[in-house]
């Protein structure tokens, strides 16, 4: 997680203001959506393996995975217009909490083997596996 916040902060500042909102991967997506969209993620599932919050959404059948898309477009419709410096913030402090939901699964899986639960331990890899895609994202974005 580490590595994937270090990479994501190293291209963020890259963005001046308008790069961060012109900047796009080909489905539209800018550089200030794919931030903001991991910042949100990020968060939201920390807070679901650090029991928080319920997680809120169906499971796709196909996928075993929470249907987000229409919560991802709202928060991206919502998100539009944060200031660089609100996404800066907002990427801190989601790595932050998913750093904290690691750091509790590997307490809980030293404290008590048969824990933490499954789904806790599938959040978790998710939080890791997402930020490295979407670090990718901004990669490529940054050039």
């Amino acid at each position: 997680m580490n590595a994937s916040a270090r990479d994501a902060w190293s291209y963020c500042p890259r963005f001046g203001d308008q790069q961060l909102r012109t900047a796009t991967r080909a489905d539209g997506w800018t550089a200030h959506d794919i931030a903001m969209h991991t910042a949100d993620s990020n968060y939201g599932l920390a807070l679901m393996v650090l029991g928080e919050i319920p997680p809120n959404n169906q499971i796709n059948q196909q996928t075993g995975w929470m249907s987000v898309d229409d919560l991802n477009e709202q928060r991206r419709q919502k998100n539009a217009t944060l200031p660089r410096a609100k996404v800066m913030t907002r990427m801190a402090s989601s790595f932050d909490h998913a750093r904290r939901a690691i750091e509790t699964i590997d307490g809980l899986r030293r404290a008590r083997p048969a824990r933490p639960a499954p789904y806790q331990r599938a959040m978790v890899e998710r939080i890791v596996d997402h930020a490295g895609e979407h670090r990718h994202d901004l990669g490529t974005a940054a050039g």
